[in-house]
């Protein structure tokens, strides 16, 4: 068998495990899978036999598992999506023919088209799954949800996209495709700014320190900054991450208070899989937006 071939199912099943284990094990990936996922990874680099595809592709992960862990411990990623996007791209560093487009993507590293095209997709299935799920059994009329400051917001947004889609029709041409995913990334971007209070309160629970885990991230946007001040007087390490250190700070100092957590987050396995199918097929799609 083609040994790309063995990496493209490879990079598509590691991606899927990944995405079983954070949707049906409470977003808990085994250590030992995430450490087998990035030795193989490696085991695939080394059979490259060439030196400097071999230190590349090792220095693309080092890279993603260095800047990973700063967007980490600031509370913006998980430690399991950090292991799983250096595993995948040890596991494919450099891929030039998506299955179904010419579109070209200049020698760039695949995990650059996985990072925009994972983007792309938990911006539209965010509002796609959150909205319905914040409206589901209330009565009120879709406008109650919606305050004055964000319609205004929107609206800025809507006519930026238009002006920068204008602009490339009419400078370099567009594709259907290009036009296509323009609409959804406005659409996507747009339906967040306009439900940003009603997706964020139905991703997150109101908790103490006895339910917190390790991994957690706390909804600061959902706190005032007079309370985050005072928490953080009380407890030095209170921070967006949910460390096993602030957790013991806080039953040492029995603080009882509960935090807005993020609990019922979307997985962000589930985009990463989907736009490691959409990379393999179609490259990074923000280039479709190419007139080529």
């Amino acid at each position: 068998m083609d040994l790309l071939i063995v990496r493209i199912i490879s990079l598509v099943a590691i991606a899927l495990i990944y995405m079983i284990f954070d949707v049906f094990n409470k977003r808990d990936v085994p250590s030992v899978f995430a450490y087998a996922a990035l030795a193989y990874g490696f085991v695939l680099t080394i059979l490259y036999f060439n030196i400097d595809m071999i230190a590349a592709s090792i220095g693309i992960s080092v890279v993603i598992l260095g800047l990973g862990y700063i967007v980490y411990r600031i509370g913006q990623l998980g430690a399991g999506d950090v292991f799983e996007l250096a595993s995948l791209s040890l596991v494919l560093p450099f891929f030039s023919k998506p299955f179904f487009t010419n579109t070209p993507q200049f020698g760039l590293p695949f995990i650059i088209a996985l990072f925009v095209d994972t983007g792309i997709v938990a911006l539209i299935l965010v509002p796609l799954y959150y909205i319905p799920k914040s409206m589901s059994g209330s009565k009120k009329q879709v406008s109650s949800f919606v305050k004055h400051q964000d319609i205004a917001k929107a609206i800025l947004v809507g006519i930026a996209y238009l002006v920068f889609s204008t602009f490339v029709i009419v400078v370099f041409g567009i594709r259907i495709p290009g036009l296509v995913l323009l609409l959804a990334i406005m659409i996507g971007s747009i339906a967040v700014i306009l439900f940003e209070g009603q997706i964020t309160n139905s991703m997150v629970d109101y908790v103490n320190y006895r339910n917190f885990e390790e991994g957690d991230i706390i909804a600061l946007n959902l706190m005032t900054s007079n309370d985050i001040k005072k928490i953080k007087k009380k407890v030095r390490s209170f921070e967006r991450l949910v460390t096993r250190n602030l957790i013991e700070e806080m039953k040492k100092k029995r603080i009882n208070e509960k935090f807005p957590v993020y609990k019922r987050a979307i997985p962000f396995a589930v985009p990463i899989f989907v736009a490691v199918v959409l990379s393999i097929l179609l490259g990074n799609i923000i280039l479709l937006l190419l007139p080529v």
